[in-house]
């Protein structure tokens, strides 16, 4: 399975790219994202997140993937989650694994020109519904509905 970035101008109910504000008093402190391709089919998402060092720490990052795990299982009915972080961030791989997120294989990467590994991760949605997380509600998501999903006739 290929992810990408996708621009909006390419959005379509199949292959899309979601990006999130996230605010805390007023204040953007980071960026949750959520991105598909072959979705229909598929039903499967990836997570992806940036959060400022002065607001680590604190439970923020850990809330903003589970808004976002939220949208996917239960308002948008993925399958499955991927995600995946560096071998030496352990704090944004605790807040994978704390969400249910599994191990799913590891792979090199060049990181400022350096190579590294990436660890991949995986979250399919029965584990998702075991694992207690915030608590979300999602409001005018039907006006959407198309762009996610595609016709309301599902």
């Amino acid at each position: 399975m290929q992810w990408g970035w996708r621009h909006r101008a390419e959005w379509s109910p199949n292959n899309w790219s979601f990006n999130g504000a996230v605010f805390v008093n007023g204040e953007v402190v980071g960026v949750q994202s959520l991105m598909a391709t072959d979705f229909a089919a598929l039903r499967s998402v990836k997570t992806g997140s940036w959060l400022g060092v002065a607001h680590q720490g604190k439970g923020i990052g850990k809330e903003m993937r589970s808004a976002i795990l939220h949208f996917a299982f239960e308002t948008l009915e993925a399958l499955e989650a991927h995600s995946g972080g560096f071998i030496d961030n352990a704090s944004s791989l605790s807040v994978s694994r704390a969400l249910g997120y599994k191990d799913d294989g590891r792979r090199s990467v060049l990181r400022r020109g350096i190579p590294t590994e990436m660890l991949e991760l995986r979250l399919d949605r029965s584990t998702w519904r075991q694992v207690a997380h915030a608590t979300v509600e999602v409001f005018g998501f039907e006006d959407c509905r198309d762009f996610f999903i595609g016709s309301k006739s599902r």
